[in-house]
């Protein structure tokens, strides 16, 4: 009787445990492992299973979370005390998830329902990595000595954001580097902008670049022309500075073509939200953002100003 009544409070309670085969993944990537429900003291009825895969992102110090995806386990069973049950567990990562970092976070939260009784829960984090193609770019920034801020990997409402600083090369001619990529079959696309020291002050300088799969596997030729990109927009930034309308909304603007955008998920899903706590210009540009998010035409044709600032 006590024990009945105690495993009902909680206390000597069935408990869950998603227990999962690695913690780091890719996006696209299969997630396995398996649901292990260990019995408590007493028999007890379990209605149901629910696994969440939440995204946490931070925004200006706030957290704004969305359930990717629910998985539930609706068959009910009974687990004797002390019983030891096991679930196979698998799931498909979406592939345009933004990739974890200080400002992106990932987890798992497992629901165990019992009946009459108080539910469990279980909380399992993992990371998601860049894509092989990002990461050998990101791998060659690096071999050039720029390195990523804390705030680097940051979602701005459109698209998740990669922000460096240099150490070595472009130490005192550039203040940052900042980037958002699109992963495309075959190769990758970036938006580069570049901070860059001037006599009047900085200039930000932007420039769209294309790197084919051919071009990522050679590590010594990535690097060789990411260098040259850099230096030609830091020594030329008039040839390429982009203008606004490229960035205005116009269908044919040219960032209609991207696809596979890294954060192109997290857009969709909170964009709006985020967009809201971004801007501070009063609620008809708010709405204006929502409703480009809802635009047919494409992730990137109405987003305002790519890098636009958050302060």
């Amino acid at each position: 009787m006590i024990k009945n009544l105690m495993a009902k409070l909680g206390k000597g309670a069935a408990r869950v445990d998603l227990v999962l085969d690695q913690e780091d993944y890719l996006p696209g990537d299969l997630v396995t492992g398996e649901l292990v429900i260990q019995g408590g003291t007493v028999e007890q009825k379990i209605n149901e299973i629910l696994v969440d895969l939440t995204l946490l992102i931070r925004v200006k110090g706030k957290d704004f979370s969305h359930l990717i995806q629910q998985f539930p386990f609706y068959e009910s069973f009974t687990i004797q005390p002390g019983e030891q049950k096991r679930f196979p567990f698998s799931c498909e990562l979406p592939r345009d998830l933004p990739v974890s970092g200080n400002q992106v976070a990932y987890f798992f939260v497992t629901h165990l329902d019992i009946a009459s009784g108080v539910d469990h829960s279980d909380r399992d984090y993992i990371q998601i990595h860049p894509p092989s193609s990002l990461q050998k770019v990101l791998d060659a920034l690096n071999e050039l000595g720029l390195r990523e801020k804390y705030e680097s990997r940051s979602f701005n409402g459109y698209a998740q954001e990669f922000e460096l600083f240099p150490t070595t090369f472009l130490n005192g001619q550039v203040e940052e580097v900042e980037f958002v990529a699109g992963v495309e079959t075959s190769g990758l696309r970036l938006l580069l902008e570049v901070d860059v020291y001037s006599w009047s002050g900085e200039r930000e300088v932007r420039r769209e670049i294309w790197l084919d799969h051919t071009l990522i596997q050679d590590p010594e030729a990535l690097r060789n022309h990411l260098e040259n990109i850099l230096q030609e927009m830091v020594e030329s930034p008039s040839s390429f500075r982009m203008p606004t309308s490229l960035y205005g909304g116009h269908k044919h603007s040219g960032l209609s073509k991207w696809s596979g955008a890294i954060g192109g998920f997290a857009a969709g899903a909170l964009g709006a939200v985020v967009l809201s706590e971004l801007m501070d210009d009063g609620e008809e540009i708010v709405s204006e953002a929502t409703e480009a998010l809802d635009e047919e035409t494409g992730l990137f044709e109405d987003m305002g100003d790519f890098f636009g600032d958050d302060d």
